[in-house]
Order: structure tokens, then C-alpha cells, then sequence
């Protein structure tokens, strides 16, 4: 894998190279394919491999894609987040938390439970 090629393209060229030794009427091992594919990844993948590899066993090939490519997406997402299309976002993000903050303050919760730390009685709590 070439510095700044996208995962999908990487893993697809493997994929193919593993079809193909498949038809000729080799079987390659499945978890030799996923240590193939995460020893090729560029160095800028170092941490994420290092933790693939450190799980208590390899996930399957669907699973390893599928974890490659949901870090690509982080990673293209918060390469992004540095613009100014990151600080709209940001403020989209803030103004979500807001209405979730809000939203929370006005539901009744049952404090009838609650005891307080100040007398010991329920229903109530010292602040």
C-alpha cells in the first residue's frame, strides 16, 4: 500500500490476488491473507495494526475490512475537522449537546429513592 492510498482500492488489489490463487487450486490460509494485508498497510497504519495485533485473535478478513475502513473514515473525518467545514461542524455538535442538555433538564426524574447525603432522609438530595 502506497502512502495515502485509500483502503478500499488496497484491500480489493488482495482480495483479487487471493481469488486468483484460489483458482489456480491453492487454498490460501485465511489469517496468513489478514497478516499479509495488515503488514502491507503504509507506516502512517502502524498504531492501528499494532492494535489488530494485539487482540486476542485476528479478526476475519470481512471483520479486519470492515475495522480498516471504519478507521480510514476517522481518520479522513478528522483530517477534515481542521477547515472551516470542522468548526461548522463543531458548531452543529454544540448546538446538538445543547438540545440534549436541555432536553434532559426538562424530564421529571423519580428522586424518590434518593437519599440524602446530608440528613439520610429519601426524596430529596443536598447540593
Amino acid at each position: 500500500m502506497q502512502k495515502g492510498e485509500q483502503i478500499d482500492p488496497f484491500l480489493l488489489r488482495l482480495q483479487e490476488i487471493r481469488n486468483q490463487v484460489t483458482f489456480v487450486g491453492s487454498t490460501p490460509d485465511p489469517e496468513f491473507m489478514d497478516r499479509i494485508a495488515l503488514n502491507t498497510v503504509s507506516e502512517e497504519w502502524e498504531t492501528f495494526v499494532q492494535s489488530i495485533f494485539g487482540r486476542a485473535t485476528l479478526p476475519g478478513w470481512e471483520e479486519m475490512w470492515v475495522a480498516l475502513h471504519q478507521e480510514e473514515l476517522r481518520r479522513m473525518t478528522k483530517a477534515g475537522s481542521s477547515g472551516m467545514g470542522g468548526r461548522i461542524k463543531k458548531e452543529e455538535e454544540d448546538a446538538t449537546l445543547a438540545s440534549a442538555r436541555q432536553q434532559g433538564k426538562s424530564k421529571n426524574k423519580d428522586i424518590s429513592k434518593v437519599k440524602c447525603f446530608h440528613c439520610g432522609e429519601l426524596g430529596h438530595y443536598a447540593s
